[in-house]
């Protein structure tokens, strides 16, 4: 029997437990909280971890977008690159500022390069801009006032496992649209002025990365980034002579898929449409 006053033992136990207890949770808070204050040195984000303060747009750009596995599957087999305007060499334009030129007013090197008509000024406004490789269309829109209208293209790279982006900005139209499958040489705009703000030019980038990046900084301090010399890249992957018949063919097998389909819910007396081309139903690209 335990004397008036006194404390049973498992009180004591309970006491303790309960001690040893709240010891614990405040080692843990302490330590979480100690954690935060070393990953937000002088208030530094997630996204300052991966490129300087002064290399980060303000406001952050909804435009960076991670490419979803579906379109990553679907983005065609690029033949070559070949400049975006003038001619397939590049003919009749020059480049008036080169990529990784300075300046500093602009805060750094170039990412890309400007393409101006040889006349100079504005006279290559409206001309046509051409897809520079067989793409798919992953980005056309409006990121910002400064960019204008921009089309940005990514690309199978011939011989490699990997994926590229073409960037066409300043627009003065967009010719297509979101998940529009284009041949090398077709028309997706014209050159413009980002309503004014410029003389007319193609602000031209090509860029290493699976996000579309339209809106991005077009200089940068410490370089190019991710930012590719399109130079670089076209005389790496030259473009064939000939055409690119990528549309014609995609279209036709299209066609033929569909007219396959069609048939085989109908008669076989059904008469197949003057023209068609009988082709293998394993071979048909499906939209």
């Amino acid at each position: 029997m335990i004397g008036k006053g006194r404390i049973s033992p498992l009180r004591w136990v309970f006491f303790i437990l309960l001690g040893v207890g709240l010891v614990v949770l405040c080692c843990y808070l302490a330590a979480g909280r100690g954690a935060a204050a070393a990953a937000r040195v002088e208030g530094e984000s997630i996204y300052e971890a991966d490129a300087p303060k002064a290399g980060m747009p303000e406001p952050f750009i909804g435009g960076l977008i991670l490419l979803t596995p579906e379109q990553m599957a679907r983005v065609p087999l690029a033949d070559g690159f070949e400049w975006p305007c003038g001619t397939q060499e590049g003919g009749m334009v020059y480049d008036a500022q080169p990529y990784g030129a300075e300046n500093a007013k602009r805060g750094g090197k170039h990412s890309g390069c400007d393409l101006n008509g040889i006349g100079g000024e504005n006279t290559d406004l409206g001309e046509p801009v051409y897809a520079a490789a067989r793409g798919m269309v992953v980005y056309s829109g409006k990121p910002s006032e400064e960019w204008g209208n921009v089309v940005v293209l990514a690309h199978r790279l011939p011989g490699e496992d990997s994926i590229i982006q073409t960037l066409y900005a300043h627009l003065d139209t967009r010719d297509v649209s979101l998940g529009t499958m284009v041949h090398r040489g077709r028309r997706i705009g014209s050159i413009g002025t980002a309503g004014g703000r410029y003389m007319a030019h193609l602000h031209f980038e090509v860029i290493q990365s699976r996000c579309t990046e339209a809106g991005m900084p077009g200089y940068h301090p410490a370089g190019g980034m991710n930012r590719l010399n399109p130079a670089d890249v076209i005389a790496r992957f030259p473009a064939p002579k000939h055409p690119d018949a990528y549309d014609a063919v995609r279209s036709l097998r299209i066609r033929e898929a569909y007219l396959s389909r069609s048939q085989t819910a109908q008669p076989a007396t059904t008469p197949v449409p003057e023209g068609t081309i009988p082709v293998n139903p394993s071979q048909f690209i499906t939209p």
